[in-house]
């Protein structure tokens, strides 16, 4: 399984950081996890192109984390090499459909694909099985609804990726001995905000859920001055580490 962090940052333009994406590579399929405004640019940098893409996971429908949408289907309607003949499958919460509905009466024509189909997948606690992988989802604690999602290859090797969050048993349980966890840490420790993560939360998640691993992202441009480790280890101490635009890790 090949993992690149496409954006670890928020809404908050940053020079430093995109917004929200993870691209995941699980058994020959490529899985993009949310898609934060500049995803399409920012993939190319990573030396992906939109037709390659096989899923979209969304944990949440905030705009920070969904406004490549729309662009991701428009653009798959134009040029040689972006027009899309594969179909797509689209997972997120529950509402998927009516937020698309809405989506198509600003967009109309234009994100109504032509020549694929969408295979759309609302999913709350469930698991979904694929050709070599699962999906499996956790409602978690941020605006409702919101989901985590653990893909995890038939060979064992298995990412969580927490979209954004508060501390909450549905993001323990789903991390649970995973191999790696992506997990949100917007604020720093003195400045803790509802529905998101301190560091010494993130490292609690990690503890009480045996992760192998833990990666730091959703990172804010006021957050990225502070040290976010050391709290961090009174809780976890595991590998971790902060994310940052374009890292690549295989598991």
């Amino acid at each position: 399984m090949d993992i690149t962090i496409i954006g670890s940052g928020t809404c908050v333009p940053s020079q430093r950081r995109a917004s929200p994406c993870v691209f995941i590579q699980a058994a020959g399929t490529s899985i993009l996890c949310d898609t934060g405004p500049g995803t399409l640019r920012q993939l190319l940098s990573a030396g992906v192109e939109i037709s390659a893409i096989d899923m979209l996971i969304y944990s949440h429908f905030h705009i920070d984390h969904t406004a490549d949408f729309c662009p991701f289907l428009f653009a798959a309607k134009y040029g040689k090499r972006l027009e899309r003949r594969r179909n797509l499958t689209v997972v997120g919460p529950k509402g998927l459909l009516n937020w698309y509905e809405g989506l198509m009466q600003v967009h109309g024509q234009w994100i109504i694909p032509e020549h694929f189909s969408i295979n759309w997948i609302e999913t709350a606690e469930e698991k979904h099985i694929f050709d070599g992988f699962t999906v499996q989802s956790a409602e978690v604690q941020h605006s409702a609804p919101s989901i985590a999602v653990r893909i995890e290859e038939s060979t064992g090797s298995s990412v969580v990726y927490s979209g954004d969050t508060d501390y909450c048993e549905g993001i323990i349980n789903i991390s649970m001995n995973a191999t790696k966890v992506i997990l949100e840490c917007s604020c720093p420790e003195e400045h803790k905000i509802a529905g998101h993560l301190t560091p010494s939360l993130a490292g609690r998640i990690a503890r009480k859920a045996g992760c192998k691993s833990l990666v730091l992202t959703h990172i804010y441009p006021e957050t990225d001055s502070h040290d976010l480790l050391t709290p961090l280890r009174t809780e976890y101490d595991g590998p971790a580490e902060i994310a940052y635009d374009l890292m690549s890790f295989s598991i």
